[in-house]
């Protein structure tokens, strides 16, 4: 982290506790109970706008249990990065030890690679996605 001075780390510690409070913190992201799906009423044979009903609520239950999940991951990622500049490891890439630059950090302060290394995770990643299709 030696590239880096108080300056630009207190920007970034703030960049980082605005997220972190948009999300709520603390695991209060909405990725909790609200996820789960609601009870699915009754419904006879013939009722075809019921089931629609049911099918676009199961639908939408679903999409908003992927953003609480996404959500959910942010936040780690947002507590992961104010941990690391709690110890002192903060803008150190966890693949190859170098110091992410200030200015990835900048616009991604939860980066945990550097430009090199997140991108040979994301090809690492994309193989191994390609691999499970087959």
């Amino acid at each position: 982290m030696a590239s880096m001075d108080g300056k630009t780390m207190d920007e970034i510690r703030k960049v980082l506790m605005e997220r972190w409070r948009d999300l709520g913190g603390r695991g209060e992201s909405g990725a909790g109970s609200e996820a789960r799906p609601a009870a699915v009423p009754e419904i006879d044979a013939g009722a075809q706008a019921e089931i629609i009903d049911i099918a676009q609520n199961l639908e939408q239950l679903d999409r908003d249990s992927s953003l609480a999940e996404q959500e959910r991951r942010k936040l780690v990622a947002i507590e992961r990065a104010l941990a690391k500049m709690a110890t002192g490891s903060f803008g150190v890439c966890e693949e190859c030890g170098e110091d992410i630059p200030p200015k990835r950090l900048m616009v991604l302060p939860e980066a945990r690679y550097c430009a090199n290394c997140q991108a040979f995770q994301e090809r690492q990643s994309a193989r191994i996605r390609q691999a499970a299709a087959r």
